[in-house]
């Protein structure tokens, strides 16, 4: 984890998007945030997926942040705020053959 999203008034180098996730659930690869507040822009393929956004202050250790969502197909929106945290993930709990989901984040001070 080398790149540090957030912290900085460059938009452009605050903004990751995790690999997509389908078909099977689990979690994506973290990454490292410097930052108390991101939004995520879930892009959701093939039918309902059910997930949580994670962080961690270790990489090791997760709690899940907010509610677990179940969103449909479409483009769906989060603000986050006041989480002071190292690391951040997507976690996938519910996904079916043929769904997929795909988040971007953007980290902010």
């Amino acid at each position: 984890m080398s790149t540090i999203y957030g912290g900085n008034a460059d938009r452009p180098q605050n903004i990751h998007t995790f690999a997509t996730i389908s078909n099977t659930a689990g979690a994506s690869a973290a990454i490292e945030v410097d930052g108390t507040m991101f939004t995520t822009f879930e892009k959701i393929a093939g039918g309902n997926v059910t997930y949580h956004i994670q962080g961690s202050m270790n990489g090791s250790d997760w709690a899940n942040i907010g509610e677990e969502k179940t969103k449909g197909v479409g483009n769906h929106i989060h603000t986050y705020c006041d989480y002071a945290i190292r690391y951040l993930r997507l976690n996938v709990t519910t996904i079916n053959n043929g769904h997929s989901i795909t988040m971007t984040v953007c980290c902010d001070s």
